[in-house]
């Protein structure tokens, strides 16, 4: 029997007409995303152009979201612009979010993330046309320019944010970044190795998804145990 929604989650769902509009409008390069905060396990209340990132109605949030919930009331932003996304194949996107507050606290978020890839070659191929053509020393004079920095929002200092469609695919990319960095498989990581996997889940908010400790402890290769006994090492570092 599916649990009755909060009067947060009511007050979420009016906005699933706004994605249908803004989807219309941004058209299929972008996806419009409406993520419920009250339920992170299954964040995705709506979604629009979901084959940008192959996500669905009640996938797990982000990394963003979680590092939103886990900032609470000290996230006192608006919103975040143009900054970058990756998808579950890598693949970078343009991404921005809208905070939905209710009575003073975040309860949701409207996310766009735009694939401009087909732009990204366009621009390319100009390039290499004006470079042929004109015989340009410095092709990289016609690139177009970044946006200039929100100083309000601080746009360029956002994290990527990783769209993930299970809470194991966080884990999995947190555990895979520690093994490449150090060059080691999963299998031959070292305890301060472990602990550096469990750190930085814990500060992206990760565990305050339901089943994440099993989650990490299958992904890292040792006991749900281990997992609270490296959290609470973590605890205590931010304690120090």
């Amino acid at each position: 029997m599916q649990k009755p929604l909060t009067v947060e989650q009511e007050y979420v769902r009016e906005f699933i007409p706004f994605v249908d509009f803004l989807a219309d409008i941004l058209g299929p390069s972008s996806e419009v995303v409406l993520n419920d905060l009250m339920d992170l396990n299954h964040s995705v209340m709506a979604i629009r152009n979901s084959h940008v990132s192959h996500r669905q109605v009640g996938d797990p949030a982000t990394d963003l979201a979680l590092r939103t919930m886990k900032a609470g009331k000290t996230e006192k932003r608006d919103y975040l612009a143009n900054y970058k996304g990756v998808s579950q194949g890598k693949h970078s996107l343009r991404s921005s979010t809208y905070f939905l507050r209710f009575e003073g606290e975040i309860v949701g978020m409207i996310c766009i993330n735009t694939d401009d890839s087909a732009l990204d070659d366009l621009q390319e191929q100009v390039l290499k046309v004006l470079t042929n053509y004109k015989h340009l020393n410095s092709p990289n004079i016609y690139q177009f320019k970044a946006a200039p920095v929100n100083e309000e929002t601080h746009d360029t200092l956002v994290a990527p944010e990783h769209l993930t469609t299970s809470i194991t695919d966080l884990a999995r990319e947190v555990t895979q970044t520690v093994c490449a960095k150090h060059g080691v498989s999963v299998e031959y990581l070292k305890q301060n190795e472990k602990l550096e996997i469990v750190r930085s889940l814990y500060h992206q908010g990760y565990f305050l998804l339901k089943d994440s400790v099993s989650e990490a402890a299958k992904i890292i290769k040792v006991s749900d145990p281990s997992v609270y006994r490296y959290l609470q090492t973590v605890k205590d570092e931010e304690l120090e």
